[in-house]
């Protein structure tokens, strides 16, 4: 069995574990409606979500609302037969992330990724079947989704995607977190902020989930949280995002005027992050150069005028200059 009961009124629905652990999954809130949060990678959990309501005694005409917490493949990529199967949902999502929906195949590698250095291309296209979607709203931060009984909170901190949405559920003080904790579950630095994502946003994402009078924490890429175990998820979540820029700034300081590739390879030792297919090409530099933007646009850092070959060189500023002996990795 694919699926489960996590909670009262909330299920579980998930596939094939990727090499890095991380879940191909959806989860479904049951009251008086139901609600669908993501649709998995496209042709894969679609038959399970159904079965799962099924299971539950539930009809597809109870199905209200199929929720998108971003623009990724793996969350839209069930989007059509979802709607197909559950005709009276509506399909919805946060304002920014509905041009990419509407046109994944195009705007997913020219706004979201980059290709390999190597040609312009990427060996990996999960967007290349996905047809256009269209939907039938859209919702931004602090608006509200009836479920029955239950009322739905839209948390919007644009940090791995300009269109990422988190989603807080009152009845079971539960909050889905989309994609903002991490890809592969519990290795905490293995995050990815998309080239319309920022850094700056994903801090502000991690602390509303840590201050949120919350019983559950719900990633997209792993199974649920419960308690303790959730509020310790948050501090390691958060405590990775800044030891991820404090590392960028040790590197500088102990090594001094660095190129580009240099910092990867120091941030990346340091931090234990390793990528494996499919995602290895996909976030490929881009978590990085979204915390180096940040850093830049706080003063912290800057691109020297010096140059190695034609590489250039990144330094940071003397008040911003960290001790390696005084940082504590994880």
């Amino acid at each position: 069995m694919t699926y489960n009961e996590i909670n009262d009124g909330i299920w579980n629905v998930y596939g094939e574990h990727g090499q890095g652990g991380e879940r191909n999954a959806v989860y479904i809130i049951m009251d008086d409606d139901i609600a669908i949060i993501d649709t998995g990678i496209r042709d894969t959990i679609q038959h399970e979500i159904a079965e799962c309501i099924d299971h539950a005694g539930r009809k597809a005409k109870d199905v209200k609302h199929i929720i998108l917490t971003r623009e990724h493949h793996d969350a839209i990529g069930g989007a059509k037969r979802l709607q197909d199967t559950f005709s009276k949902a509506q399909l919805i999502c946060h304002k920014d992330a509905e041009d990419t929906i509407r046109k994944p195949y195009l705007y997913l590698p020219e706004k979201h990724f980059e290709p390999d250095k190597k040609g312009g291309k990427f060996s990996y296209q999960p967007w290349e079947r996905l047809k256009g979607i269209k939907v039938d709203a859209v919702f931004e931060d602090g608006d509200k989704i009836k479920i029955g009984k239950s009322t739905l909170y839209v948390v919007a901190y644009p940090g791995f995607s300009q269109g990422h949405s988190m989603i807080f559920s009152s009845q079971q003080k539960a909050i889905f977190t989309g994609a903002e904790l991490y890809i592969y579950p519990m290795r905490f630095s293995n995050y990815l902020i998309d080239k319309t994502g920022s850094a700056a946003a994903r801090e502000k994402a991690l602390k509303f989930i840590s201050r949120a009078k919350t019983d559950m924490l719900c990633p997209a890429y792993d199974g649920a949280y419960i308690g303790g175990q959730a509020k310790e998820l948050i501090k390691q979540a958060l405590h990775a995002h800044h030891t991820f820029e404090e590392t960028i700034l040790v590197t500088l300081t102990t090594n001094g005027a660095s190129t580009f590739e240099d910092i990867r390879d120091e941030v990346n030792l340091s931090l234990g992050i390793e990528w494996y297919k499919p995602w290895k090409e996909l976030v490929d530099d881009l978590t990085l150069k979204a915390h180096m933007r940040q850093l830049e646009e706080e003063d912290k850092i800057f691109q020297s005028s010096k140059k190695r070959g034609k590489e250039a060189l990144w330094e940071v500023h003397d008040d911003h200059k960290i001790d390696a002996d005084s940082v504590l990795y994880i």
